[in-house]
């Protein structure tokens, strides 16, 4: 059987291209020969930036030794070597025009049903394949509170269509339910599918070292800004730990802070190496908490709570009885201990829960 995969595999950004390579590692392990369709997403959230802010963000550029180019090939290199893609490339028309044929077409994960992203595009609903093709969903994302307006209609139309649907969140059952009539499964992440041993094989790809203890954070800002109160949890986790932080993206200013580094250009398997070998992560950013959680990592998992439109986040940790390790980024971490902040980490049994009952979830799918 060939296993057609839609998802967000060229988004400059490791999580994502993580958690492509993942699903398609699996389906592989359990012996389905599959490929991630090359769509070509284009990304319609942002306005155009201004001359001014597009001259501030070369030189900016310009001073790190352009960053961003070298990501760029760290992860063209990557999908090159790691992910199995379909010969041809499709943009919005191409693929609705000569769809790409497959026994099964699978959407997911990552967040393609976010309608903040996406839009219109309904070919991460799987618009494209025949009416009557196979299709189900693994672990997609909504990430947000409700699907409203004319694109109620939309989803709801083309979601009827699939065989199964599971989402990431529980907050998407709901929605589900709302849009379909239908039960969604909620499924783990793609990232929490595979063992240790083949993310330690990734990490070895990459060619940072650092020989010493350090607090690895990985704040995003594309979903809630937590700049500048992030730095209070940081500040207190760091002078409690007494370890060096690395920022893992970050901002320019982070260069310059006593008794830490900044990372600018990592690719896919730096971002790997650096989780399997930081002693505490500090994140804003979904698939920080499943690469702290894959490596058991104590973690605290910085999210907006007043925001009931992205819940990625504490829907992950309360799966693994993590709670504790949430918080606002408003506030600052209690008196805790280095043992207690340690502490801070995912149920191993819950999360073997979780996985398993994916992958069940998998096998009475296909």
């Amino acid at each position: 059987m060939r296993i057609g995969i839609i998802t967000m595999h060229k988004v400059l950004n490791c999580g994502s291209a993580l958690q492509a390579y993942a699903l398609q590692r699996k389906l592989r392990e359990m012996g389905y020969d599959s490929e991630i369709i090359d769509y070509k997403y284009l990304d319609k959230s942002g306005s155009t930036p201004s001359l001014k802010a597009r001259v501030i963000s070369f030189l900016r550029e310009a001073l790190f030794g352009f960053p961003v180019e070298r990501m760029k090939c760290k992860f063209k290199a990557f999908r090159r070597r790691n992910l199995v893609l379909s010969k041809k490339t499709y943009d919005k028309r191409s693929i609705v025009k000569n769809p790409p044929l497959y026994d099964l077409y699978i959407a997911g994960s990552d967040q393609i049903w976010n309608p903040r992203f996406i839009g219109d595009d309904v070919n991460f609903l799987l618009a494209f394949a025949a009416p009557d093709a196979r299709r189900i969903s693994y672990a997609s994302s909504i990430a947000a509170s409700a699907i409203e307006g004319g694109l109620k209609e939309v989803y709801s139309k083309h979601l009827s269509r699939f065989r199964a649907i599971s989402v990431r969140e529980r907050s998407g059952v709901e929605i589900i339910k709302d849009l379909t009539g239908r039960d969604a499964a909620v499924c783990c992440d793609p990232t929490l599918l595979l063992g240790q041993d083949v993310w330690d094989e990734l990490a070895l790809q990459s060619k940072y070292r650092i020989n010493e203890q350090y607090i690895l954070v990985y704040a995003l800002s594309y979903m809630f800004d937590p700049f500048p109160q992030i730095y209070g949890i940081v500040d207190k986790v760091q002078k409690t730990l007494g370890m060096k932080v690395v920022f893992l993206q970050g901002r320019a200013k982070d260069v310059v802070r006593p008794e830490s580094k900044l990372i600018k250009s990592a690719g896919p398997a730096d971002f790997a190496y650096l989780f399997k070998h930081a002693s505490f992560v500090i994140t804003t950013s979904f698939h920080g908490a499943t690469f702290a959680l894959i490596n058991d990592k104590p973690l605290i998992g910085v999210v907006d709570s007043k925001s009931a439109s992205d819940s990625r986040i504490q829907s992950l940790l309360k799966s693994v009885s993590a709670q504790a390790s949430i918080y606002d980024y408003r506030d600052t971490p209690d008196d805790l201990d280095a043992s207690a902040l340690l502490s801070l980490k995912g149920n191993r049994d819950a999360l073997d829960n979780l996985v398993s009952g994916s992958v069940k979830y998998l096998k009475d799918n296909l």
